[in-house]
């Protein structure tokens, strides 16, 4: 490289407000990455990628890695029990409801894990009596530029109304879904009245859970 070159890229400065988003991305993408090792097996090297991928950009040119529609990674499960059985589900569940979705009211991560927080109107119990709006939390949510869900779930939209099986949860007072199977989308009041019927009945004839109660967000009390 001549003098004269080395000259002129010497004379560029790297302004200091991207210089220290800079800092900062690396210092998060660090962080990132030292978590996965601790609590995110399903963490993958796109993500860590995405991270790093974060540091070199500008704003200007940031939408060309961020897509309009983000990446859907969806996450394997193990569950204590049979959630399709409705009489199962029913006895694992505190409280079963159809509700209406009002509106998203935040995000939170109790476990390294994203969790979506629902307004939800409440409008039949079948086991339990709730009223008014309670919060409904559901395991799963944005993690950069994806949405991270259990597999076989779709996160819930606000005006849809579903019939729910919900575990509470009193330290953040709220109803976590039971992953996959608590939350059964309503399309109809023909449908609504058929959902209702069957999971009353299901109460009556509910399969209690007996074992000791875990410390996941869902189970704890």
């Amino acid at each position: 490289m001549s003098n004269r070159i080395k000259q002129e890229v010497n004379k560029v400065e790297i302004p200091k407000e991207l210089s220290e988003r800079s800092k900062l991305g690396v210092i998060k993408a660090k962080l990132e990455i030292k978590k996965s090792k601790k609590k995110w097996t399903y963490l993958t090297a796109p993500v860590v990628a995405a991270a790093l991928a974060f540091v070199f950009l500008s704003p200007s040119n940031m939408h060309e890695i961020i897509p309009g529609q983000p990446k859907v990674e969806t996450v394997g499960q193990s569950n204590v029990i049979d959630t399709s059985n409705p009489r199962k589900l029913v006895g694992f569940s505190d409280n079963v409801f159809v509700g209406k979705v009002i509106e998203q009211i935040g995000t939170k991560s109790l476990n390294g894990f994203p969790e979506t927080q629902f307004k939800v109107e409440v409008l039949d119990n079948i086991k339990g009596d709730l009223k008014g709006t309670v919060t409904v939390n559901q395991q799963g949510g944005h993690e950069w530029n994806k949405i991270i869900i259990f597999e076989g779930d779709k996160l819930l939209e606000a005006g849809n109304t579903y019939l729910f099986a919900t575990r509470y949860l009193e330290r953040e007072d709220w109803y976590t879904l039971v992953p996959v199977h608590g939350d059964i989308l309503i399309t109809s009041k023909q449908e609504k009245t058929q959902l209702i019927e069957k999971y009353t009945n299901a109460y009556e004839n509910e399969m209690p859970f007996d074992s000791e109660p875990g410390t996941g967000s869902d189970t704890g009390k």
